[in-house]
């Protein structure tokens, strides 16, 4: 029986090999961080992967409700609270349309968090667990704009992470007075 539940984990889990490197990735050049979240598969994905020490690093809404946007004016919260410490705010596409004028409060309280933007165009995870289910996919389809150049309009510094290395480059020398947009595409060349 322990075999059988190992080997569904295992099956469940195999796909998530891309989610692990990107918090490896995040952690290895922030090992403070404190990492708030919206309903997204980074979040989704993290709930399960990522271990941290300490209290308080760890806030997201994915259950319960899965309220989209809650991410940017949590993770500006916390921020507020503990200036110190690293935030980052994980954050799908479709959720940060939710709230993005909070930009222009991240930007006027002057507070450097990380908003790390999994781009999927669309409600992906949604997608997937209807074509799972022979749903034809209906309304996850999303029209997505260059939100990179919304957010630099806003006032915040914005990038598109070519591959690791480039992400770590962009978390290491993240401002600390404005907000740090970095786009993770979910399709290559990000993703080996």
């Amino acid at each position: 029986r322990t075999a059988a539940v190992q080997a569904q984990l295992a099956e469940d889990f195999a796909g998530w090999g891309h989610y692990r490197q990107l918090f490896d990735t995040v952690l290895e050049v922030l090992p403070e961080a404190r990492f708030v979240g919206d309903s997204t598969q980074t979040v989704y994905s993290g709930n399960h992967l990522v271990e941290l020490d300490g209290a308080r690093r760890w806030f997201n809404a994915s259950t319960g409700y899965g309220t989209l946007g809650y991410g940017l004016p949590a993770a500006i919260g916390a921020k507020l609270a503990e200036p110190g410490r690293p935030v980052i705010s994980l954050m799908g596409d479709g959720g940060l349309q939710f709230t993005l004028p909070e930009l222009a409060s991240a930007v006027e309280a002057g507070v450097g968090i990380i908003v790390l933007l999994w781009n999927n165009s669309g409600y992906g995870e949604i997608k997937r667990y209807m074509q799972r289910r022979d749903i034809e996919p209906l309304g996850v389809d999303i029209y997505t704009p260059d939100l990179l150049a919304i957010a630099r309009g806003f006032g915040c510094a914005a990038e598109r992470a070519r591959d690791h290395a480039h992400l770590a480059e962009l978390l290491r020398t993240a401002p600390s007075d404005r907000p740090l947009i970095i786009e993770v595409l979910e399709q290559a060349p990000f993703h080996p």
